[in-house]
């Protein structure tokens, strides 16, 4: 086909072609075809749109989380139910919102933070320290590069700065605290008796009537979702470098040619003291800020400890906690201003206040790693490892092209693709649109599988890009249509569900006539009695009790204060069974009575609980009034 065009593309066939291309362009762009058309977007806040391909990812995540968690017990349709999307959704919308609002109200995080918390990610450490090597090596692994990571985590801190300042700038008074100690220590006189609902289950009956309409009320959850399976060609650069075999000549002249990125350059290991002023702060501020700096640089130099200082008054929050450590770190990471006068200082020395867009820094160093250079024994699985994903990426992107050329001439198989390339075709079992495990969890596979040209025309689908060392061509090989279980699949699973529920029902009518009978004044240890039930009786029980059902406990400090003399009943269902709870006294706790350290613990979980309450409702109050459009989800 593409010779025939060739021989032809002269005199009027070929203007035609010209004309034919040119209309598009002109009124669509050039945009939608070597772009792929702009991405549609989920949902959009204060007019910044969020991907549907984020929301995708987010869902991924959040099915592989509840996977893991459920081990064996995962039911992947019942995780179909739970509106992943819509949880994921709501999640980036807020998370948008709340970045909005931080940046707005002038929350800033400066490099020497964001060095500082990848410095501080154990995934990134060898040894306890930081591997620029592994930091790379761990972000290629999940299809990322630093410049992508570190946009994504400068966010995420830019949100935490909001956070923390929130939570931390809650407290309570001596009086809320007195009324959570007198809460809290409070002790109750109860008794309960347990009405098992397994004991009505003998008698209950269901008809064939109740199924066939407990089955057409609730038909929705007996719908089985539809589902692919596809065939698919994978191209991996991880892939391909483990199947190139490696000689050694090539790997010594490989490493004297690269032997500077072997080298590892001089690190230091700072700690400083932030005193923040704004960039554009006026002079009287600015004048502030460096006499505060200074007066502290005086103070260290007379004896005091710079990291008691650090975490007293450092306006960088993540290192204060550490007594202002930032780790080890070389040239090309901090300001140029912190760098030189880092690399300046001799170890253990102060400098003077540095000034940077974020405000005063005064800095230590407290270890110098000079320079090395390793010998190519010292390094050669590492030569080997890159000399393999060097040869292995230029494969790579030859196999693309001729997987993208040969899968697009052959649209309706991929084995002539697979036998010039020299690749297996693979096959993934059936998956619906929330995904499954591997490689049908990723959003862009999943997209592609259900996409109208693979599951409708029955083509092959465009090349797809999973991340920039990764591509994969799928093909429909089976689809099942959503479908209803018929009644006879499921009638047993609805029978069991009816007799639980009427079981249930019965056991907690019967629990119900005992606490009217004992209201009425009928000693409730007979009633138990007539019952064939087992009554307990629990004088001062606490919240923490351990020895009865916490959902009793809940229940029976949840229950108003009985009437003087005049025990109080109440029927409630737990843990699928029917409880009579009786209460007959409350005892207030004695707030000074409490151990001090108690009262401290009490006081800070009190302050930490407030401090989150705060939060949540900022959160509340920030994602209501952002102006959210939520977008239908394309197919």
């Amino acid at each position: 086909m593409l010779q025939s065009i060739r021989n032809r593309s002269q005199g009027w066939f070929a203007w035609t072609i010209v004309i034919l291309i040119t209309i598009p362009f002109a009124l669509w762009g050039i945009q939608e075809y070597v772009g792929g058309g702009r991405e549609s977007a989920a949902a959009t806040v204060n007019g910044v749109e969020i991907p549907q391909r984020e929301v995708q990812r987010m869902v991924q995540m959040q099915r592989q989380r509840l996977l893991a968690a459920l081990g064996e017990n995962a039911d992947p349709a019942l995780l179909d139910q739970l509106r992943l999307r819509d949880v994921a959704l709501e999640g980036l919308i807020e998370n948008e919102a709340l970045y909005q609002t931080a940046e707005s109200a002038g929350f800033r995080v400066s490099d020497v933070q964001l060095v500082s918390r990848i410095h501080s990610i154990s995934a990134f450490q060898e040894d306890g320290v930081f591997s620029p090597a592994l930091y790379e090596q761990t972000l290629r692994n999940q299809g990322m590069l630093p410049g992508g990571f570190e946009p994504m985590l400068r966010r995420d801190l830019l949100i935490e700065q909001l956070q923390l300042g929130i939570e931390g700038s809650a407290f309570v008074t001596d009086l809320e605290l007195n009324e959570l100690l007198r809460l809290g220590q409070q002790r109750r006189d109860i008794g309960y008796l347990i009405v098992p609902s397994k004991e009505h289950e003998e008698s209950i009956t269901v008809t064939e009537e109740e199924i066939a309409a407990y089955y057409e009320q609730n038909s929705r959850a007996y719908v089985l979702p539809e589902q692919v399976s596809v065939e698919y060609l994978e191209l991996s650069v991880d892939e391909l470098a483990s199947g190139i075999k490696v000689d050694e000549d090539e790997l010594r002249s490989y490493y004297d040619e690269h032997s500077n990125s072997y080298s590892k350059p001089e690190q230091r290991r700072a700690s400083h003291i932030l005193i923040l002023v704004d960039a554009d702060a006026d002079d009287a501020a600015v004048a502030e800020a460096r006499s505060k700096a200074e007066e502290l640089v005086k103070r260290i130099r007379a004896g005091e400890s710079f990291a008691d200082l650090a975490r007293e008054y450092s306006g960088d929050s993540g290192s204060a906690r550490e007594g202002g450590d930032l780790g080890l770190f070389g040239k090309g990471i901090m300001e140029p201003a912190f760098e030189a006068a880092a690399f300046a200082l001799a170890q253990g020395e102060i400098s003077d206040p540095v000034r940077t867009d974020f405000g005063f820094h005064i800095i230590t160093v407290t270890e110098i790693k000079p320079a090395t250079t390793p010998g190519y024994e010292d390094v050669r699985d590492q030569v080997a490892a890159e000399y393999r994903r060097q040869q292995a990426e230029k494969q790579y992107y030859e196999a693309t092209e001729q997987l993208a050329n040969l899968s697009y001439e052959h649209p309706d198989s991929l084995e002539p693709a697979a036998e010039q390339l020299g690749i297996t075709i693979k096959t993934t079992p059936l998956f619906g649109k929330q995904g499954g495990e591997g490689v049908t969890g990723e959003p862009k596979f999943i997209a592609a599988a259900f996409s109208p040209e693979v599951l409708e025309q029955g083509y092959n689908s465009e090349p797809i890009e999973l991340s920039p060392v990764h591509m994969v061509v799928v093909r429909k090989k089976e689809y099942v249509p959503e479908k209803l279980q018929p009644l006879a699949e499921v009638k047993e699973k609805i029978a069991e569900q009816l007799r639980r529920k009427k079981a249930s029902d019965a056991a907690y009518a019967e629990a119900e006539k005992i606490v009217q009978r004992a209201g009425a004044g009928e000693d409730i240890e007979t009633l138990a009695a007539e019952h064939k039930l087992k009554w307990e009786r629990i004088n001062s029980l606490s919240r923490s009790e351990q020895q009865v059902k916490p959902g009793i406990v809940r229940q029976a400090f949840r229950m108003a204060r009985p009437n003087e003399g005049k025990p109080r009943y109440m029927a409630q269902r737990i843990d699928g069974d029917a409880v009579v709870i009786g209460l007959f006294a409350v005892w207030d706790g004695d707030p000074e009575s409490v151990d001090k350290k108690e009262v401290e613990s009490e006081k800070r979980s009190l302050v930490v609980n407030s401090g989150r309450a705060d939060y949540a409702d900022l959160v509340k109050t920030v994602k209501a009034g952002a102006d959210v459009s939520r977008l239908e989800e394309t197919p």
